[in-house]
């Protein structure tokens, strides 16, 4: 039985900070039904609300992907009374039924409060309609210099935006509280917690309860339905985990092989979930329909409205046949799946900054295909996959992401297994003896790890930032180390034998059979063109994804010694792991 659920308004004005507001209210368990995301929802690729745009402004306002111009519909309708009242009388009421819904499963969740925020309350006059308001100030000269920052706008159409809404004053008017936004986040968490203060005794508490697990069923289930595929891989597993909780309202529904189905479970009761929450699925995304019977298949689609594609081949000395099968063909049946899937919100596409190959200098997000060719089937099948995403944004809303080398936690040191560059961390670490080891080569170019906090966070977040549909995101550290400077930290930590000098390339193969080194050699002999490679990812997508938020790639020099330290707890050098034991993978 759904409880009294208050709606509560939060508006202000463009570039108020409104939406950094309503994520410190969501970071303390609030329910936030954001309109502007619901007004992006409405006219993504394959939505009426769009044809309808079309039909009205022409095809002049859709990218070359297909996707709505926002920059481009901007300049005409914030220009234009008319043609901004056309705008709103498509995409209002398309907003406004998304909206209820919304609402609804919040309250069927449990929630006695929602906020609602939406920059129009005031001028629709739908605040009168709402429990109480909250409008996030700001004056208009810092509304302009941010929208002429953020939008690369002119101070001239700045302006006109600013125009296009009610006063600050005439929201003032209106509101019952007021929370002042100078820019500083710790005084603003303040005047969050001191409004949250004020609401919870008149309105109850605003953060969601956990619901009583059950299966969604009908229009007012759980907000959200997840599919997510990679099972058992560790960045599977810390995605299903951040799923279960950071999103109490979302099913969960977990691929997993036959042989993997038992681990799954197990998997899920530790983290306190039970089968209704999560789901085990068992199936291989390698096959038709992911291999689930017919009925599961038109069950899951009628449900589905969201996909973490993590399924891939990882190993970069896998061969070429398993590295399309599963990252190619795995990846063409999960958009199959997404384009049956009737509520679709959105599919996150995971991809690796590798696909880059051989390309020197600076790669951007939007890059793809510029003339770079593979050092292995790995990158080669990652560049395939992403172009199988890429033209399915045509079709339904997708969302690329994009990390580079993954090691363990940046707190703890956890990862699932010892590859990629732990071969020579280990080496490095555990060499108790005086023989200073060579690099292999210069070992002058960045080495771009990543931490698996980190990365399952920013893909997170950025995912679900307002304009992510259409968009990749490059997750790598921004300040990398050199190859060279990451070893001689190694054994700095461990006390061992500094590396000395270099050896190129076309020797390894050679060394890799010298005494002492030939555990090595059981490694991915790939990893070594990432020592002397340089390159540099862009990631101004992510940078402005997270902004506002407390999600940041630390320093690896900072978390460099809980690498180690898991390592020589661990004391056991990897091996290289067999086909099957890579399938299916990461």
């Amino acid at each position: 039985m759904r409880g009294v659920v208050h709606v509560i308004g939060l508006t202000g004005g463009i570039a108020s900070g409104k939406s950094t507001v309503g994520r410190l209210l969501a970071a303390r368990g609030a329910a936030v039904v954001d309109a502007d995301q619901l007004a992006r929802k409405v006219v993504e690729p394959g939505q009426p609300a769009l044809v309808d745009i079309v039909a009205r402004f022409g095809g002049a306002i859709l990218t070359a992907e297909g996707t709505l111009d926002r920059k481009r519909l901007g300049s005409i309708v914030f220009a234009d009374p008319a043609a901004l009242a056309d705008l709103n009388r498509i995409t209002h009421p398309r907003i406004a039924e998304a909206a209820a819904l919304a609402i609804a499963t919040w309250a069927d969740a449990g929630a006695s409060v929602v906020f609602y925020e939406s920059a129009l309350l005031v001028e629709q006059n739908l605040h009168g309609q709402l429990a109480a308001l909250i409008v996030v100030a700001v004056t208009p000269e810092d509304q302009e210099a941010r929208i002429g920052t953020r939008d690369k706008l002119s101070i001239e159409d700045a302006r006109k935006r600013v125009a296009a809404q009610a006063p600050l004053e005439a929201k003032l008017r209106v509101a019952t509280w007021a929370i002042h936004n100078r820019t500083d986040l710790p005084a603003l968490e303040a005047e969050v917690d001191a409004v949250v203060a004020q609401i919870e005794p008149r309105f109850g508490p605003i953060r969601v309860p956990t619901p009583r697990a059950r299966r969604a069923t009908g229009a007012h289930a759980l907000l959200r339905s997840t599919l997510v595929t990679g099972f058992p891989a560790f960045t599977a597993k810390r995605m299903i985990a951040k799923l279960v909780a950071a999103e109490p309202t979302t099913k969960v529904f977990v691929l997993a092989q036959e042989r993997f189905a038992a681990d799954a479970a197990a998997f899920v009761a530790a983290l306190g979930a039970t089968s209704d929450r999560v789901e085990i699925l068992v199936g291989d995304v390698c096959d038709m329909d992911l291999g689930l019977s017919s009925r599961e298949y038109q069950a899951l689609v009628r449900e589905l409205t969201w996909i973490e594609h993590l399924a891939g081949i990882y190993f970069m000395g896998i061969d070429a046949q398993t590295a399309r099968r599963v990252n190619v063909d795995g990846t063409r049946n999960v958009l199959d799946l997404a384009r049956d899937a009737t509520r679709l919100e959105r599919v996150v596409h995971w991809s690796s900054a590798l696909l880059s190959g051989d390309r020197a200098g600076r790669f951007f997000e939007d890059d793809l295909e510029v003339g770079q060719t593979f050092h292995n089937a790995y990158e080669r099948t990652k560049l395939e996959a992403e172009k199988l995403a890429r033209g399915a944004m045509r079709r339904f809303p997708v969302t690329i992401v994009r990390p580079s080398i993954i090691v363990g936690d940046s707190v703890t040191g956890d990862i699932d297994k010892l590859d990629g560059p732990y071969y020579l961390i280990t080496l490095i670490a555990t060499n108790t003896s005086n023989l200073r080891l060579p690099m292999l080569g210069r070992g002058d170019a960045p080495l771009h790890l990543v931490p698996i906090d980190y990365v399952i966070e920013a893909a997170w977040h950025a995912a679900r930032s307002p304009d992510a549909a259409g968009k990749t995101f490059h997750l790598v550290d921004p300040a990398p180390l050199t190859a060279q400077e990451v070893f001689e930290r190694v054994a700095a930590i461990a006390h061992t034998a500094q590396p000395r000098g270099h050896i190129p390339r076309a020797l390894a193969r050679a060394v890799l059979r010298t005494p002492g080194l030939s555990r090595l050699g059981r490694g991915p002999l790939a990893f070594m063109d990432m020592l002397d490679h340089v390159v540099h990812y862009d990631a101004t997508n992510t940078a402005r994804a997270l902004a506002g938020t407390r999600v940041q790639c630390p320093s690896l020099a900072d978390y460099l010694p809980v690498l180690v330290a898991h390592v020589l707890a661990v004391k056991q050098p990897t091996t290289r792991p067999s086909v099957e034991q890579l399938d299916p993978l990461d």
